[in-house]
């Protein structure tokens, strides 16, 4: 339990001992409905492993209640795709990554949307160097990263409101504004138009 612990908490100290999964964007969960969501196991949080992984997938953890749903290949590599089903409730949920410790993903609430973690900056290390092992399908690395690597997914955390709604009447003024501007250019186009 220790060395576990020490591995998650101190990746740089046991060279090749952590990864970091990715998911790709998650639509609102609802309770019952069978979900599948894509994820990606990086080794240092910037490329695929070279040896086999064994088993991935994710693991959703509410008080004494865990439930873990294994993943399947895809094409790409390092990517992966799992299919759940889960009761309303709160879960953290956990990338799970074969021969790596589980990588703590952020919370779910069902119904609704996955919040994801940052992911610690320590943990994204590796070579930027070298031609991407992903053609138009890749993972959402931070651009730090890779260099080649696309922007983040979208963010699947609910936008907070910016502020308060604009009142109703600037919209009307808006409205108001605009009619008067075309009507005065109708006016003084129509001479022209009679010529």
């Amino acid at each position: 339990m220790l060395c576990a612990f020490m591995l998650i908490s101190a990746p740089s100290a046991v060279a090749g001992a952590w990864a970091v999964t990715y998911v790709d964007p998650v639509p609102s969960i609802q309770p019952s409905v069978t979900h599948t969501v894509g994820y990606w196991v990086l080794q240092h949080g910037t490329h695929p492993f070279a040896g086999d992984l064994d088993k991935t997938g994710l693991r959703f953890r509410n008080g004494a209640d865990e439930r873990v749903f294994v993943g399947f290949r895809l094409g790409e590599p390092a990517h992966y795709a799992v299919t759940f089903v889960l009761p309303a409730g709160t879960y953290e949920v956990f990338g799970v990554q074969g021969i790596f410790p589980d990588h703590l993903l952020g919370t779910l609430t069902v119904p609704g949307t996955l919040l994801l973690k940052p992911v610690d900056p320590q943990m994204v290390r590796g070579p930027a160097d070298g031609p991407s092992p992903w053609q138009e399908i890749a993972p959402p690395l931070p651009r730090t990263a890779v260099s080649a690597s696309p922007a983040p997914a979208a963010a699947v955390a609910p936008d907070e409101p910016s502020g308060k709604p604009l009142p109703v009447w600037i919209a009307g003024l808006v409205v108001v504004g605009a009619a008067g501007v075309f009507l005065l250019l109708r006016k003084r186009l129509r001479p022209f138009g009679r010529r």
